[in-house]
């Protein structure tokens, strides 16, 4: 209800809808693992080392994709783009790839 000093707000008729308004939708989960392991792939990469950098970069992927299988979609949050299964197979193929690529590399130097 608008008592003059505030123009009407919308939750003005139910005062229950800015809390459900403010609470997350759905929660981000164990997206942060990814951050971690990307963040220390990257000093791996800032120090000039390509294949370990290729190889965190795999296995965090490869952990990312064990953590999907297993997780409920209720905690996976962040990580459950389509279905479970779908999402871990992505995962774990594309860090595979990734950690077979780092080891074929030639590094002169």
């Amino acid at each position: 209800m608008s008592d003059g000093a505030h123009p009407p707000s919308p939750y003005d008729d139910d005062p229950e809808a800015e809390l459900r308004a403010a609470s997350p939708r759905q929660p981000l989960g164990l997206w942060w693992v990814g951050v971690v392991g990307l963040g220390v792939a990257g000093v791996l990469l800032v120090t000039e080392n390509l294949r370990a950098y290729g190889y965190a970069l795999g296995a965090t992927m490869g952990v990312l994709a064990v953590l999907r299988a297993v997780l409920p979609e209720s905690r996976a949050g962040g990580l459950a783009v389509r279905g479970r299964w779908v999402d871990a197979g992505i995962m774990a193929l594309l860090g595979a790839a990734v950690a077979v690529l780092a080891g074929t590399l030639r590094l002169v130097g």
